[in-house]
Order: C-alpha cells, then structure tokens, then sequence
C-alpha cells in the first residue's frame, strides 16, 4: 500500500487548479482583445497555448484531488491523457500560426507594439503609444 502524503497531494491540486483556471482567464482574455480590437490587446504565441493546455491541466488537477481524497494513487485513463497532450501539441502549433496572423493583422490596423521588457513577455499592441506606459 502506497501511503499519501494527502495534505502535500492536496495543496498541489488546488495549485494546478488555481493556475489552470487563471490561464483559461488569461488567454481567453487576449483571444477577446483581440476580436473585440480593444485599445490594448496583450498576445503571444504562449497567451494562445494556454486556453488549448488548460484541459490537459484540469485533467491532472483532477488526479491529484483524487489521490488527496481517497488516500490512494489515482489511475490514469492512457486514451484521455493521450488525446488532452495531443490537443496541446495541435495547439501549440496553431498558436505559433495565429501569433503570427495576429501581429499582421493588428500592424494593418495600425497598431503599435510596444517595448518588451524580457524576451519572454508577451507582445502588447496598442492604438496610441502612449498607452504603452499603463
């Protein structure tokens, strides 16, 4: 018999739960910036990632809550984690290609990009360039 350490189990789950659902907020947030042509519009290849990895996450929230709670090692269903990465990978590809629609489309509709300040950040468009300060 396995033990489990089922408040370490736990707190990691509500962790992966937490994240999964700001990174469903955070993407579809840029995803309606962008088709809603806000004044400020935040997107990445990595912001469109999300919203396709985030039920890969839910499901390994899932897994641990359900160790925490029985006291046991959760089984995982191979053909559900297997589509869940497969939706991730497809999503990975199709928002490297949206990424770069999206910054075409924004610089023909005469956005600004504004200033990085980390080679990681997501890209920031703006209408006016003064709202690169906000």
């Amino acid at each position: 018999m396995v033990k489990i350490n089922r408040p370490l189990i736990g707190s990691f789950a509500l962790f992966l739960f937490l994240a999964s659902c700001w990174g469903c907020w955070f993407s579809l947030s840029g995803y309606f910036a962008f088709f809603e042509s806000n004044d400020v519009i935040i997107f990445s290849w990595k912001v469109g990632v999300l919203i396709f990895a985030v039920p890969l996450l839910f499901y390994f929230s899932y897994l641990a809550f359900y160790s925490a709670i029985k006291n046991e090692p959760a089984k995982m269903n191979n053909e559900l984690a297997n589509v869940l990465a497969m939706i991730a990978i497809f999503g990975a590809v199709v928002s490297l290609f949206l990424s770069i629609y999206v910054s075409y489309n924004l610089n023909i509709q005469s956005y600004k990009t504004c200033p990085k300040i980390s080679w990681m950040d997501p890209s920031k468009y703006v209408k006016d360039i003064s709202l690169c300060k906000e």
